[in-house]
């Protein structure tokens, strides 16, 4: 069986705003937003570990990142006030949380699996 893998596995897309929201609406893979800025000192070292991290996703989790100094239209309507920050959606654009500040790719690893762990918590809690 001839197995297609998507273009984006295992790596970090750079999307402008339309694009982003676009791909959130209609992603059925959860979606990790990475918002960094060129002139910002953190951000230029939390992006090999966002890089990492994207490798290790695999086809679980698309990476996607947004420059802060190009987009601010986008930051406005997702509120974001400081960079780097890291939010990820679940299905269809459904915002699961946001971290700002740096990590390494092992904490952001940790910190998905969390808030995955976090969701389907819910889910169930909402089932039994």
């Amino acid at each position: 069986m001839n197995m297609t893998v998507p273009s984006w596995v295992g790596k970090v897309e750079e999307l402008d705003a339309t694009a982003f929201n676009r791909l959130a609406r209609s992603s059925n893979v959860p979606i990790l937003l990475y918002i960094g800025a060129p002139w910002c000192p953190p951000c230029t070292t939390m992006g090999p570990a966002v890089e990492k991290a994207a490798e290790d996703f695999g086809g679980h989790v698309r990476v996607v990142k947004v420059n802060a100094a190009t987009d601010s239209q986008l930051l406005n309507s997702l509120k974001v006030a400081a960079v780097p920050m890291i939010v990820l959606y679940g299905e269809y654009g459904r915002e699961l949380g946001r971290f700002l500040g740096n990590l390494s790719a092992r904490e952001i690893s940790r910190w998905v699996r969390t808030k995955f762990s976090q969701e389907q918590q819910e889910a169930y809690a909402l089932v039994s």
